[in-house]
């Protein structure tokens, strides 16, 4: 008779800990993948000297510019932005031209990484974003 109780408690902890993995996983999620769209542009003395980029065991795996750039969101907020782009001639090259300097940016970022940027026009960009570009 003791029984049926210990199974509705083990069906109470199971569901409780399926709500919880679910609840941090949707978390993770928005955190990682769910970005905001942030506007940059290029500083025209920006150091477009390529380096050699690492994987995460230090080795080389090409040659390319690092990005770290102030962006700004359409309420003008700062966000420091990092971003990496491979020489056209690298093994890790995705047909990528280089942003030179000069060029505005469009930047999707999350909590976490850069998840994609592009070329974009002046014309584009925010009017408080783009003063707080055009003041910095």
């Amino acid at each position: 008779m003791k029984k049926k109780p210990v199974k509705w408690i083990v069906l109470a902890v199971v569901a409780v800990l399926i709500v919880a993995v679910a609840v941090w996983g949707k978390q993770y999620y928005d955190s990682r993948y769910v970005g905001t769209d942030y506007y940059t542009m290029v500083p025209l003395d920006y150091d477009m000297t390529s380096v050699d980029m690492n994987d995460i065991n230090g080795k080389v795996i090409g040659t390319g510019i690092k990005y770290n750039l102030t962006a700004y969101n359409e309420q003008g907020d700062a966000k420091t932005v990092f971003f990496k782009v491979y020489d056209p001639d690298s093994d890790m090259s995705r047909g990528e031209k280089q942003p030179q300097p000069g060029t505005y940016l469009l930047v999707s970022v999350s909590e976490q990484i850069v998840l994609k940027w592009s070329v974009t026009e002046e014309s584009n960009i925010p009017e408080k974003a783009l003063a707080k570009i055009k003041g910095s």
